[in-house]
């Protein structure tokens, strides 16, 4: 098994070298055979239920390329723009939309991101800038907390409407909040229910929220408070246009929101978003979005990807489709592409760490032996290589490198050294999975203590370059140590529901939001339900990990206010000890989010040398990194992508 996953990478390494010969000049007048990526639909039963999806494949095309003429002596006409293109911006995502006629971000297994809707169609109270660590006041002007931190009032901003001209009021907040609270199976309204007690008015623009406990920390729990720095939170809905729905079966298939854009049409392979004219922020701003549509589209795999990209139909791809040899086959070809740095390993680097989920309810992974055995035969070094090329690297745990983080990084150097969950030990591996019952048998496999074969269930996203690319590096390793590996790909709905009910053993994940308290919570066993009941999130203990004692230092870390970091640290410290001996998860790599920009049409993209904002097309923040922001200090305007002149785009 080994030899063959290594057998399929090093195809695929042979195709992006086929792919960057392609992207050179080619002979004259001689026939060529290229891969074309198309469309069809296929037929499955699922639990006896029949479910028509549109796949993707390549297949062989003969074409005759012709040769190019030497330029001329004068200058010859610019190449024409297709029509509106300049007016466009179009941005890949990963797979098709399983059903574009239902957009309740609310509902289980629906994509706010993939669609579109979190960035174009609906808006926040706060934005915060991870890169420059700005908290941004969007349709909310400020913010505070009574004297003990049980209640937060919000301050609406004035003149904030929906997209149909409805004002946007506190009504609309008590709404949601209601909805979410007397609604369990909607999306994040567990996590809402364990924080939130009520929400009332003083008037229609001022707001208060109050607490089950004291939480000087809740404007940051994106999901509980719709305040957005990682990816996306809790959003409101317009109370007219919701009243009187289910929250679980309303599709929303005409969304309503306050964001910049609306929408215009939906497809599985399109989601085209229209600039809304009348939109509230451009008389309160002074500034009006640059591209007049904004296209979220599915073109096809990582190769599909970069020769749209190098034939200016795509401006960025989301995070894990393009693969580092794509890339550099790409911007040798068009010289418009840009990435977050200019060389290696030119990628940002995400808050969201890379982590192995492992279903601690499924024996013998309830073990902290066994987890630790496993983590043991995992040659990161290795799937840094082969699966992401080198863009990345090991992660010691569940934490972005950034700078910010060092103190609490340095506070458990001991513990660090202590517990190398980042060592490949065949051997410690035996030791650990022997005092959890597992042995090696004559034939050097994995064997369980009732002498069964070891074996997992790994799921993996079927739509991810990343997850594929990974699982075929780490199940080789996995078979070749002696453990059985079932690699099971899923997608869409189908996949959100397996993790969140616990479906699996292993499941490669990103740790999000990355905030130190907030990934430590993410282990609370207040989260740990059933296995078949949906867990709250993902990452937020789909695992079914409990122990008290972490829960309780958690929860003392999560009363301490902001400004009394000491004491945060020395709690991370308790917390660490607890973590490291137990292993819940088995930490792999940092987060490479390699998210090239096409400048051909639009420029002013952040980057390492300007690095106003995070490059994530994927995250609710991509609103101002289209739209720009004041500066909560001084007002002044910042950033925003503008046209960069080419066939008169707006």
């Amino acid at each position: 098994m080994k030899g063959k996953n290594l057998m399929v990478l090093g195809m695929l390494l042979l195709i992006t070298s086929l792919i960057i010969a392609a992207c050179q000049q080619q002979p004259p007048a001689e026939e060529v055979v290229v891969t074309q990526v198309v469309e069809r639909e296929v037929t499955r039963i699922v639990e006896g239920e029949t479910i028509v999806e549109t796949i993707t494949e390549e297949i062989e095309v003969t074409r005759i390329v012709e040769s190019t003429p030497e330029p001329e002596e004068e200058a010859e006409e610019p190449e024409a723009v297709p029509e509106g293109r300049a007016e466009q911006l179009n941005i890949a995502i990963p797979g098709p939309i399983a059903d574009p006629t239902n957009l309740n971000l609310y509902a289980p297994g629906v994509s706010r991101s993939d669609t579109g809707l979190h960035q174009m169609i609906y808006e926040y109270f706060f934005y915060y800038n991870l890169q420059t660590g700005e908290f941004i006041p969007w349709i909310a002007e400020a913010f505070s907390y009574n004297d003990d931190f049980t209640a937060i009032t919000v301050n609406i901003r004035d003149g904030v409407t929906w997209s149909d001209g409805e004002p946007f009021t506190a009504d609309d907040v008590i709404f949601t909040y209601d909805l979410l609270l007397n609604n369990p199976g909607m999306v994040w309204a567990e996590e809402v229910g364990s924080r939130v007690e009520s929400v009332e008015a003083a008037d229609d623009l001022t707001v208060t929220i109050n607490l089950l406990a004291p939480n000087p920390r809740f404007h940051l729990v994106r999901e509980a408070f719709p305040a957005v720095g990682i990816w996306g939170g809790i959003t409101i809905l317009p109370q007219h246009i919701w009243e009187g729905e289910d929250p679980l079966t309303f599709t929303n298939s005409e969304p309503i929101g306050t964001g910049p854009y609306v929408l215009a049409n939906a497809s599985q392979n399109v989601m085209s978003y229209e600039r809304d004219e009348d939109w509230w922020g451009i008389e309160a701003f002074g500034e009006t979005p640059g591209p007049r549509v904004v296209n979220f589209q599915h073109v096809g795999p990582s190769t599909s990807v970069a020769l749209a990209l190098a034939n200016n139909e795509l401006d960025s791809p989301n995070i894990g489709i393009l693969t580092l040899p794509d890339y550099l086959a790409v911007a040798e070809r068009n010289p418009n592409l840009i990435a977050w740095s200019d060389g290696p390993p030119y990628a940002w680097l995400d808050p969201c760490p890379r982590g192995l989920m492992v279903q601690n309810a499924h024996e013998p992974w309830g073990q902290a032996d066994a987890r630790w055995g496993l983590s043991y035969l995992i040659d990161r070094d290795q799937i840094v290589e082969l699966a992401y090329e080198g863009t990345t690297v090991p992660s010691w745990g569940i934490w972005p490198f950034y700078d910010g983080n060092e103190p609490y990084f340095n506070a458990i150097s001991d513990l660090r050294e202590q517990y190398p969950t980042t060592a490949y030990d065949p051997a410690q591996a035996e030791e650990r999975f022997a005092a959890a019952g597992i042995t090696k048998n004559a034939e050097g496999a994995y064997t369980t203590a009732d002498g069964q074969p070891l074996s997992v269930t790994y799921l993996v996203n079927a739509d991810s370059t990343e997850e594929m690319r990974v699982s075929t590096v780490l199940a080789d390793q996995l078979e070749a140590e002696g453990i059985q590996v079932e690699v099971q790909p899923l997608s869409g709905g189908v996949l959100s529901d397996a993790i969140l009910r616990g479906e699996y053993d292993l499941k490669l994940h990103s740790m999000c939001p990355g905030y130190i308290v907030d990934n430590l919570e993410l282990y609370h066993s207040k989260f740990n339900v059933p296995l078949g009941e949906p867990a709250p999130w993902f990452e937020r203990n789909s695992f079914r990990y409990s122990n008290p004692e972490l829960d309780a230092i958690i929860d003392q870390m999560a009363t301490v206010p902001l400004e009394n970091e000491e004491e945060t640290i020395a709690l991370y410290e308790e917390a660490m000890a607890i973590w490291f001996e137990d292993l819940p998860t088995v930490n792999m790599v940092q987060a490479p989010a390699l998210v090239p920009f096409n400048t051909t049409y639009w420029q002013g993209w952040p980057t390492a040398d300007n690095a106003w904002n995070m490059p994530v097309s994927w995250w609710a923040t991509f609103n101002l990194v289209i739209n720009g922001y004041p500066d909560p200090e001084s007002g002044e305007w910042v950033g925003g992508i503008e046209s960069a002149g080419v066939g008169g785009g707006q």
